[in-house]
């Protein structure tokens, strides 16, 4: 059985459900190989009942049905596609199927299904609904070697991206124009934004999201420039954010750079010191604390999982009961914050290669996968 799959089996059977159904985008596509056009619409769903897995599209998809488990020797499992038709829609084909394979418990994801399909769901199917939580985002939080192979890609071409940038940075640039070099290259180089840039000159920098595509912001001499990018190739982000100096910078800003990127290296030295990331945000929190100033803030968290989506799970903050697993591919972004004045963050994208306790301390451990230089 196809090891993705096998996963929501192993789930449905030790939870007490008949079946497991999937409405969000990125879990579709990643347990099933199917994926459509806009990921914010409803045009595809999936049911992984005990013997079979089904997925739900129209017309528009109905030649896109080649599964990714089916070209990788699936065995034990049925892969079928259900026409989504005017005649025939989902609740029609769902009750087939419930009635077919005998189901009583039902179960949804809980943070995904909206309140109208639920209640839909309830008075049409005949089923107990039961909810379940997080489990497509919590099976994606560890990557096979496939996926860090494309995410490592995505980063390498991040990478080239922000060099070729900085040699172009200069006085009279416009914020809106180096985020829309950045996007050209990565277009140029067939593949895809995993969001909009953030470029944020100066006083803006100081605005953690900085929303680019509505700011004025120029480069000046002596202009302190923020530049948070990623690539997306072949369905796979990455993330990085580095700072740029464009002339001569105080006393001042060059001793919060310093602590920032010290801070944010010893937090990915320390990574598997920790068994939850709850403790990885404390630790980076402390360590950027030893840069004291009155008005200076870290509003967000210490970073993110990165996978299908760029913001995804695990969680790298205070709140977080994530633990951390070989396979995590996380950003590590420590950052200081001046209102009206700057703001300085550092993100890299690693992966947790061990947790063998023997290797303790040894950077083997962790794998960084943005290269491009601090």
């Amino acid at each position: 059985m196809q090891p993705r799959i096998k996963k929501i089996h192993d789930y449905v059977s030790v939870n007490s459900i008949d079946a497991f159904f999937i409405t969000n985008f990125y879990n579709i596509f990643y347990f099933t190989g199917f994926r459509t056009l806009v990921p914010h619409e409803r045009e595809a769903y999936a049911l992984v009942t005990k013997k079979s897995v089904y997925v739900f599209s129209d017309g528009r998809y109905e030649r896109h049905t080649p599964f990714i488990p089916s070209r990788e020797g699936n065995v034990g499992c049925v892969f079928e596609f259900k026409l989504l038709s005017p005649e025939k829609g989902l609740m029609k084909h769902l009750q087939e199927i419930i009635s077919e394979e005998k189901m009583v418990r039902l179960g949804f994801e809980s943070e995904d299904l909206k309140w109208s399909e639920y209640n839909t769901f309830q008075k049409t199917l005949g089923v107990e609904l039961i909810p379940q939580d997080r489990v497509g985002v919590k099976i994606r939080a560890v990557k096979d070697e496939r996926e860090i192979t494309k995410i490592q890609k995505a980063c390498e071409i991040g990478d080239q991206c922000l060099h070729d940038i900085s040699k172009t940075l200069r006085e009279g640039l416009f914020e809106k124009e180096i985020a829309w070099n950045i996007e050209k290259r990565i277009r140029d180089k067939g593949c895809e934004i995993a969001f909009d840039p953030i470029v944020a000159v100066d006083a803006n920098s100081a605005v953690p999201h900085y929303d680019t595509k509505n700011g004025n912001g120029r480069v000046k001499r002596g202009s302190l420039v923020l530049i948070d990018m990623g690539v997306r190739y072949e369905g796979y982000n990455s993330d990085i954010t580095r700072m740029f100096f464009v002339g001569k910078q105080t006393n001042e800003v060059l001793q919060a750079y310093e602590t920032l990127k010290t801070a944010q290296e010893k937090t990915i030295n320390q990574l598997t010191h920790f068994k939850k990331y709850s403790e990885v945000d404390l630790f980076c929190r402390k360590e950027v604390s030893r840069y004291t100033l009155p008005d200076s803030t870290y509003p967000h968290s210490t970073g993110h999982g990165v996978g299908l989506k760029v913001h995804e799970n695990p969680k790298v903050s205070g709140t977080s009961e994530d633990m951390i697993h070989v396979g995590n591919v996380i950003t590590i972004e420590p950052g200081i914050y001046i209102p009206g004045k700057r703001g300085m963050r550092i993100e890299d994208t690693v992966v947790i290669d061990s947790l063998d306790p023997r290797l303790r301390g040894d950077d083997k451990q962790v794998k960084v996968l943005t290269a491009f230089p601090h």
